[in-house]
């Protein structure tokens, strides 16, 4: 794409997804700071992380990332871009993305992969992180006999 006909939204993207890739690897050794500065403060603001469970609201999302900041010892997180869509107020990336990290009570790192969505909104000027959604990366299944199992019928 011709990048003079990009909205200053969509020219500022590419900065807003390295600051989010940073602001991970941070996570990783459990530095919450700037993950939590890239996040949206608004009341609809969500997350639904690999652990279980969701926020909404800025106030529950950020103790929930004071909550992460004490899961990690040191350590890395890489991504796979799966797809990026960028608007005019909204933004979606995809990703795999794979932690290597020291976990409390270890001496040797844990390794695990998500595929994750990441929503980001445009306000006041700039990106801000509006939503994660996280889960561990498995093979494709057949829901019947895995759920089956599950619930003991």
């Amino acid at each position: 794409m011709d990048e003079s006909l990009q909205t200053p939204a969509a020219k500022a993207f590419p900065a807003a997804l390295a600051g989010l890739r940073s602001a991970l690897g941070h996570v990783a050794n459990g530095d919450v700071s700037p993950i939590k500065a890239l996040y949206s403060h608004a009341d609809d603001a969500t997350s639904m992380y690999g652990w279980g469970g969701y926020e909404k609201g800025w106030a529950a999302i950020s103790q929930r990332w004071d909550w992460a900041a004490r899961q990690f010892r040191g350590g890395t997180v890489s991504h796979e871009n799966v797809t990026t869509v960028v608007g005019m107020e909204l933004a979606l990336v995809t990703d795999i993305e794979v932690f290597e990290v020291l976990l409390p009570g270890t001496e040797v790192p844990t390794r695990w992969t998500n595929r994750v969505t990441h929503v980001f909104r445009f306000e006041e000027g700039g990106w801000r992180l509006l939503h994660r959604h996280a889960n561990r990366l498995e093979q494709q299944y057949e829901p019947a006999p895995r759920l089956a199992a599950v619930s003991g019928a």
